[in-house]
């Protein structure tokens, strides 16, 4: 669901929830935002507009007068439904895809100083090819799979979406299956393939209430691959565990440190009467996690993404039945294992030229891990 600014008299079309809108005062920094290359644009009260671009927040250009509370206010009123405006007061927090003619966003609106605030974060309105993502080719095989559980972790902002939409595209050209996403909200939109793609948009007052339900839901609706956009509080865990015991094909993300970290992240989220059963599901179902960060290309111009790729194998698989999460990490680090560390993928961009070696050594995740893979030589 989209939140417009048209008149009441003029209907949303049922088949096309994302509606473009009229002309609103926040579209042409929106637009200013695109300009400037940026990822994301912060609107807060007593100071200026700000941009994210390339991972640097900085003020908008050519823009010197601060937004009052009253202005902001006023334009943020007229980008959401009056419900939705009285949601958000309401619950100090609100999530919703807008669009405009050039591009497509998604807002977040949150409390700061007793008067709103705002976040856009663009998306692009055609759905990133894999090919053009970096991202390791074992990723592309996750979608061979005819069951199991994959999960993406990363900071907010490490183009996780982008390459599970990259995944769900690949998917839908290649089989013949149904895909159900359960997003809040819902970011690229997917047309039709070989493959019927449902996407439903988690909120109140739009397609399902939570991802739990979403993904109960989808059990009744025979799917063949379910994507949840984040695997948040227990219910929806469960929900995805239980969706791959019965033959399904997941993908999720998830916050968590480092791959290795992710099963024990999910763990420690159950309730002291789940843990037993989760960990026997995890020992089953978990296929793959895929890190991912972006870092500052070498020479400025843009960012480019640096990957750990956890491969499951019987030995994880066993360390997590018998609650040895700890001993994970060593297993990345196996050759014929298919994983990838972090400080492998590090090495690959400083050697290619693409970023350098002092970035490599502010990004790794294991203090020293970067020289030791530098110096063991390169492997893809």
């Amino acid at each position: 669901m989209t939140a417009t600014a048209i008149a009441p008299a003029l209907p949303a079309a049922p088949e096309a929830p994302t509606v473009v809108k009229t002309s609103n005062a926040v579209d042409s920094l929106l637009y200013r935002t695109l300009d400037m290359k940026g990822s994301d644009l912060h609107l807060v009260a007593g100071t200026t507009p700000w941009v994210s671009v390339h991972g640097e927040t900085v003020r908008m250009d050519g823009l010197s007068r601060e937004l009052d509370a009253e202005t902001l206010r006023r334009a943020l009123r007229q980008m959401v439904t009056e419900e939705e405006w009285k949601q958000f007061w309401a619950e100090k927090r609100l999530d919703f895809s807008y669009q405009t003619e050039r591009s497509n966003f998604r807002g977040h609106f949150a409390v700061a100083g007793g008067e709103p605030m705002a976040v856009f974060r663009t998306i692009p309105s055609v759905v990133p090819d894999f090919d053009d993502l970096g991202l390791p080719e074992i990723i592309r095989s996750f979608i061979d799979d005819e069951g199991g559980l994959y999960l993406f972790i990363g900071v907010t902002g490490s183009g996780k979406s982008s390459s599970l939409a990259a995944l769900i595209k690949l998917a839908k050209e290649k089989y013949a299956k149904k895909i159900i996403t359960i997003e809040a909200p819902i970011e690229y939109r997917h047309t039709h393939g070989k493959s019927l793609v449902v996407q439903r948009e988690v909120g109140k007052g739009r397609d399902v209430d939570s991802f739990a339900i979403g993904v109960e839901d989808a059990l009744r609706e025979n799917p063949d691959i379910i994507l949840v956009g984040e695997m948040r509080d227990p219910a929806t865990m469960s929900a995805a565990l239980s969706a791959t015991s019965s033959g399904h094909l997941v993908f999720s993300t998830l916050h968590a440190g480092s791959t290795a970290d992710a099963p024990a992240r999910i763990l420690e989220a159950m309730p002291a009467d789940r843990v037993a059963d989760t960990r026997a599901q995890l020992a089953r179902s978990l296929k793959g996690v895929v890190y991912q960060k972006l870092l500052p290309k070498k020479g400025g111009g843009g960012r480019v993404v640096a990957t750990e790729v956890l491969m499951m194998n019987q030995a994880i698989s066993n360390m997590i039945k018998n609650n040895n999460t700890e001993g994970i990490a060593g297993q990345l680090l196996s050759k014929d294992s298919g994983s990838i560390p972090f400080e492998v993928s590090l090495v690959n961009l400083v050697l290619d030229g693409v970023i350098n070696e002092s970035t490599a050594l502010d990004a790794e995740l294991r203090n020293g891990s970067y020289l030791r893979q530098k110096e063991a030589g390169r492997r893809n």
